[in-house]
């Protein structure tokens, strides 16, 4: 099976993809797309998961600088969990501490909860770009339309001493304009593991990772027939952990120990 890697929605989906590429579902899609992949072992059902996300946007409604929520692509997920007023994490492991089971079982299913967690909070920020882009974009077809009904056309458009309103007023030029904000890919990549079949391969056109995969020496190799992939594709299977760029593994994210395969279409 061939994974979309790092964006799980199908509106980001880039031309490089094989046709035959799913898009991870950690259990927030809704309809009954075959393009979609939702495991059937998740431990946190689609009406908890909205409950926990919303939890989160309150708790970082308290900021009034975004900057302190950065933390959250740049730390561990226990970090972020003991960080969070909401105590976030008592909440993951109130779930699994009823006593019953084995201790060992109770922690395998806490440890798959934060990484359904994780992927949770990046769908949710995929979300959202999705929702500003399709702002943005509504926000510059107005103007246009002002354009238009005020005599400026592509030619003028041209000339700068025009006034383009729609850049000046709107923002619509600015940062958020054909540039995309990059998602926590490493913690993403972090927490597959704990869902995806093995023989699992992770499909990524980012050229952006692609060229930091390149700069820690990742041992790619041309991908085989087999594998359904572009003829230029090449493949490389190592750690999660490795593949995130850590120095070592970390003993608190055992799904982060596992083998990925990932394979980068440039």
């Amino acid at each position: 099976m061939l994974l979309s890697f790092p964006c799980m929605h199908l509106d980001l989906a880039s031309p490089l993809l094989p046709d035959s590429t799913r898009f991870f579902d950690p259990g927030m899609a809704q309809g009954n797309d075959d393009r979609m992949f939702r495991p059937d072992d998740l431990p946190m059902d689609r009406q908890t998961a909205t409950a926990l996300i919303n939890d989160c946007i309150n708790f970082g409604e308290q900021f009034k600088d975004p900057g302190e929520m950065a933390y959250f692509g740049a730390v561990t997920s226990d970090d972020f969990y003991e960080g969070s007023s909401l105590s976030i994490q008592a909440q993951l492991s109130r779930q699994f501490d009823d006593g019953q089971g084995a201790k060992q079982e109770r922690e395998r299913k806490e440890a798959a909860s934060r990484a359904q967690f994780i992927l949770l909070l990046a769908w949710f920020f995929e979300e959202k770009m999705l929702e500003l882009n399709s702002i943005e974009q509504g926000i510059k077809d107005s103007w246009t339309s002002m354009d238009k009904a005020i005599g400026v056309d592509e030619e003028d458009r041209m000339d700068e001493r025009v006034l383009d309103l729609g850049k000046r007023e709107s923002h619509t030029g600015g940062a958020s304009d054909e540039q995309c904000v990059a998602l926590p890919w490493k913690r993403i990549l972090e927490s597959l593991p704990a869902f995806i079949p093995a023989e699992a391969v992770l499909v990524c056109t980012d050229q952006d990772i692609i060229a930091v995969w390149e700069d820690m020496e990742i041992p790619f190799e041309t991908a085989s027939k087999e594998r359904g992939l572009p003829a230029d594709a090449q493949v490389a299977t190592l750690p999660a952990w490795k593949l995130a760029g850590r120095n070592k593994a970390p003993v608190d994210m055992p799904h982060a120990l596992h083998d990925i395969t990932v394979a980068v279409v440039r």
